[in-house]
């Protein structure tokens, strides 16, 4: 397993306000923590934000905004 991997399991750890303010404004906060920007995706796809939108407002690539949909989805069909 890679660090990166073995790392994933450590993100507990999100603020609320931060995420509320990008879900809410639009506005982009790149200091969110890695499950901030992962459940601040979450709550923009619910709202059917553009995937570009989403990416942008949270700071990752486009690609990572479509591989979280695409788990999302798995793990809802489970």
């Amino acid at each position: 397993m890679s660090a990166w991997h073995a790392n994933k399991a450590t993100w507990s750890t999100a603020d609320d306000s931060d995420i509320d303010f990008v879900v809410e404004h639009r506005l982009p906060d790149w200091g969110l923590t890695r499950l901030g920007r992962r459940i601040a995706a979450r709550r923009l796809a619910e709202q059917d934000a553009p995937v570009d939108e989403v990416a942008e407002l949270i700071g990752v690539d486009p690609r990572t905004v479509w591989r979280w949909r695409a788990e999302d989805r798995t793990a809802d069909a489970a």
